[in-house]
């Protein structure tokens, strides 16, 4: 899949990152897994435990699924196949995207990825083998055909299971905010990620800590009660700092707008870490509104979305998704930071100029 946010949204959302590009990770992390067994029959048989997933099944789930959701595809079928959560309904948004306005490039090999057979790995499920769900972390190196350049990211997954033989899905995709920057993910002695728990001690609640970020980058409604680190505290004045810029750049446009709709609960589980801090995987779609005026009009010479370069609007809306995962340190005085995120185009509706 392409993924690549807008230059002008990337400067005005402070988008630091897209997810697709390819490569190799470092050294493998144990990350358990398996498949389930069967009860045995009888009314008085007691249910078997299904086990964790073994180390080798959880990165064949992570490479197979990795390599699926980097194809070019404006199939929406396809898509229902591999992905579910805010990854499919980011894609689905592309894709009827692409519908409205037609596909201006063909399938092809520019920023195709690779990915190393290295793939680190943490595994969680219930006992029954129900709502299992795998992190993975890998290097993508990405290029493109003709283009000497190259950049090795660090890509964080979600995987989900919803039970033992149903079909894997990708869910979640963030890059680290480091190339060498793995979860520090506790693992219990059953091998399963440890997730959930007593979260009293930490920095924000994870039940409502997505919710207060983006309420703190997309509106005036402060803090929150949450310590930000710095890191975070620029991302919003970037915000701020980008939109001042747009509408240099456009020239006032007669309205530019922004706003944000965010999922307010984490997606997924509650990771812990070794440092008894946990990570939170959050979901908002920021959208920008701009509306030039009368007998104006401006072009895209690059875009997230397919069929919208080249083409005088009048007006349109641009809708990134952001896939933030978030890092809560144990201790009240805690600073709440970012540990992966990626910007990926979501919808975009466009009035054409025809004056």
């Amino acid at each position: 899949m392409r993924r690549f946010a807008p230059t002008t949204l990337a400067v005005l959302l402070a988008l630091g990152a897209t997810a697709g590009c390819g490569g190799k990770p470092a050294r493998p992390v144990s990350g358990p897994a398996a498949s389930a067994t069967a009860s045995p029959a009888g009314p008085s048989a007691a249910p078997v435990k299904a086990p964790p997933l073994t180390e080798e099944e959880a990165r064949k789930v992570v490479k197979d699924l990795s390599a699926k959701v980097e194809a070019d595809s404006f199939d929406a079928e396809y898509w229902k196949g591999v992905a579910e959560g805010p990854l499919l309904e980011q894609q689905l948004a592309v894709v009827e995207t692409a519908r409205k306005y037609g596909t201006d490039r063909q399938p092809g090999p520019t920023n195709t990825p690779e990915t190393d057979p290295a793939v680190h790995t943490w595994t969680t499920g219930q006992d029954d083998g129900g709502d299992r769900w795998i992190l993975g972390a890998h290097e993508l190196s990405g290029h493109t055909v003709g283009d000497a350049r190259n950049e090795t990211v660090l890509r964080w997954s979600l995987f989900h299971q919803q039970r033992t033989g149903s079909p894997w899905h990708a869910s979640f995709v963030a890059r680290a905010e480091d190339a060498k920057d793995l979860p520090q993910i506790a693992v219990g002695a059953d091998g399963r990620a440890a997730t959930g728990g007593d979260t009293s001690g930490l920095a924000a609640n994870p039940a409502d800590v997505c919710g207060r970020y983006g309420d703190y980058l997309h509106t005036d409604a402060g803090e929150g009660g949450v310590k930000w680190s710095k890191e975070v505290v620029s991302r919003r004045e970037a915000f701020a700092d980008g939109l001042k810029a747009e509408r240099k750049s456009l020239g006032d446009p007669v309205r530019l707008e922004a706003g944000a709709d965010t999922v307010r609960t984490p997606h997924g589980p509650v990771w812990r870490t070794t440092d008894g801090g946990a990570l939170v995987a959050c979901t908002t779609v920021s959208k920008l509104y701009t509306e030039m005026g009368p007998g104006r009009s401006t072009k895209f010479s690059s875009s997230g979305w397919a069929g919208t370069t080249g083409i005088p609007w009048a007006s349109y809306t641009e809708r990134i998704m952001g896939l933030t995962v978030l890092k809560v340190p144990a201790g009240a005085a805690g600073e709440v930071s970012v540990a992966a995120q990626s910007h990926l185009p979501y919808s975009f509706e466009g009035t054409k100029y025809t004056g």
